[in-house]
């Protein structure tokens, strides 16, 4: 049986997002990496993603998130709690977002508040 470990209630919602990651754990990239899937949950403090690039669990991701429905825009970092591998060779991630002094953590629970 599947037992709930999120503190904050979570929406069930659908929705395509991009994210670009800037660096993952610490360590800058030579290149933007761009994320495209959608939101399948998302809550205050987390965001569960699904896509077709692979992310390693464990990693801290520095990002910048953007949700297609109404363009807004969050600067986020996010530890990588689990990735599964589907069927079809995509990813699903599950990302606990941490708050940090240049991140727009306060405005995204805003947002799902």
């Amino acid at each position: 049986m599947f037992q709930e470990k999120r503190t904050t209630v979570r929406k069930e919602k659908n929705a395509a997002v991009h994210v670009d990651v800037i660096s993952t754990s610490g360590d800058t990239l030579g290149q933007k990496i761009r994320y495209e899937g959608s939101t399948r949950d998302i809550s205050q403090q987390g965001i569960r993603l699904h896509g077709k690039h692979s992310i390693k669990k464990g990693s801290i991701l520095d990002m910048f998130v953007e949700l297609e429905a109404d363009h807004s825009h969050y600067r986020l970092k996010g530890d990588v709690k689990w990735v599964t591998e589907t069927t079809e060779h995509e990813y699903v991630a599950g990302l606990q977002l941490i708050e940090g002094e240049s991140t727009d953590f306060s405005e995204w629970k805003e947002h799902f508040a």
